[in-house]
Parts: structure tokens; sequence; C-alpha cells
């Protein structure tokens, strides 16, 4: 999947720029037109993702590349990821930038995988996704990295749709309806409205007045299910997705699969992706 490569190609120059901000000295005793080949080499099991960025990576500093597996692959300790070819100076140039994108990429990628999996086997048809708790500069490539992993991206930004939060609604006192009917006065009709909820009873509220999307946080999974029957016992569950959020973990996830809301977020998979994956460049 290709993510706008003009901001990609921006964002990896400066990354560029903030790990040679004026020369490589430690390069300085190589001779300037020497040639090089390199292999970047899996040291761990898992899931690859980044290889987009690598190449664009590559293709600033004009070093040829030739890819032996594909963003999404599953990877075992010893295999080869890639190929390069070009000048010594400018492969170790981009060494460090490139396995530390791809490192951290495959990591987030490979912990969302764990997380799709123990969905699939419980049978449930529920959708894992990552949250906005993403390092600055980095939100891009950790959402992408989900995705790759086949989870769901969630929101990009504050303007992708309205997520009205406890801080919100702790500003209308717990009014549920009128944060809502507020919000929709004030709102495009091409967004889509979610609120967060604590009490069990404020979901048929938010149903009735325009929620499009639910949030069940911090709710143990006895108050998970009481909630989605709750909406079902007053014929109000298919008007509503609901997705339950908070300390979600994969020790914990199948008890909220039970229920079966339809999105399951935690922020693990971009803050602690506990799968790590690691690799490394070798010359010659």
């Amino acid at each position: 999947m290709s993510y706008n490569r003009i901001l990609i190609e921006k964002k990896i120059k400066k990354f560029l720029i903030e790990d040679n901000s004026f020369v490589d000295i430690s390069s300085k005793s190589i001779p300037t037109k020497s040639i090089s080949s390199a292999k970047i080499i899996a040291k761990t099991d898992g899931y690859i993702s980044g290889l987009e960025e690598l190449e664009i990576l590559f293709q600033i500093l004009k070093v040829d590349i030739t890819f032996k597996k594909e963003d999404g692959d599953q990877i075992q300790n010893g295999d080869i990821i890639a190929e390069l070819y070009g000048k010594t100076k400018d492969i170790l140039l981009g060494e460090r930038v490139g396995l530390n994108l791809l490192c951290h990429m495959s990591t987030i990628t490979t912990t969302t995988r764990k997380f799709v999996k123990i969905i699939e086997e419980s049978g449930k048809r529920v959708k894992i996704a990552c949250t906005r708790k993403t390092l600055p500069g980095l939100r891009m490539f950790e959402k992408k990295a989900v995705e790759i992993g086949k989870g769901d991206t969630h929101r990009f930004n504050l303007d992708d749709m309205v997520l009205l939060k406890s801080t919100h609604l702790k500003f209308y006192n717990g009014n549920v309806a009128e944060l809502l009917r507020n919000m929709k006065l004030k709102v495009s009709f091409t967004k889509k409205i979610e609120i967060e909820v604590e009490k069990v009873n404020d979901v048929i509220i938010a149903v009735k007045n325009g929620a499009d999307i639910i949030m069940l946080d911090n709710m143990d999974p006895d108050k998970v299910q009481d909630a989605i029957n709750l909406l079902k016992q007053q014929n109000l569950r298919d008007r509503v997705i609901i997705e339950v959020s908070g300390n979600i973990t994969q020790d914990n996830i199948v008890d909220y699969l039970i229920s079966e809301p339809d999105i399951i977020s935690t922020s693990i998979l971009t803050q602690k992706p506990t799968e790590f994956v690691d690799l490394s460049l070798q010359l010659g």
C-alpha cells in the first residue's frame, strides 16, 4: 500500500539531515568513489514493513535496491530482506535511518498481526485498531505499519472525525445529549461523530442523539456486555458502531471479544509494541 510518496520523501530527508547535519566523519577514510554491495538481513522472526520507505531513502541517496520481500511478508531470522549496490559512503549514510524506520515499523506490524491472529482464532468478526497515541513526526509511518499488519488505522488527526472524549463531556457536566446536539450544529454532515462513554446507560442516550460510534472506555468485559445487551434490548445495536478501548492487552482481549464489539482499539500497537523485530545491514 502506498501513502503520499512526496510526504514520505520530505520526512526521510529530514531524518537524514538529523543524522548527518554536515558530514559523516566516520566514513572519511573510505574513498569517495568506492562501490559496495550490501544486504539487509533479518535477525528475528516477524513481519516486515517499511520497504517503500527504504526504497525512497536509497533513491534519495542514489543507491540501487532490490527487494527479496514485500511489505507484510512473514520473515524468519536469517532472511535477506533487500540487496543494495552503490557508493559505499552513501550506503553507510542511509544505514541507520533505514534500519531504525524498518525495525520500528516491522515491530508495530508484527505486534498488530499477533492481535489479529488472536481475533481470527476466536472466530469473532472484530477489528483491531490503533489510536492517536503515536510519536510526533512518525504518525504516518506507525499508522501505515498497523495497516500493513491488517489492523485499522483509526483517525490520523483531529480533523478526520469527531471524537468526544471524557474531557469534552466534563465541560458539559456529563450531559451526553446536550454535547451531541451542540456538536451536530457545529460540524459538517460529512464527519462521523464518536463519543466516549463510561456509564452503561449512556449508550442509549448517545444513540438516540445521533452518535455514529460509541466508545466504551475503560469498562470491564462484563460492563461492555451489559452495554451491548442494553442496545440489543431496545433494537438499537445495528444503528451504531461499538468501539471498546482502555487497558486492553493480548492477555485479556479474548474476554472483550465475547460480546462482539465492532472495534477494539489499543495504544499498545504504536506506544508499546511487544514483538520486537531486529534487522542488520551487512556489506559485501
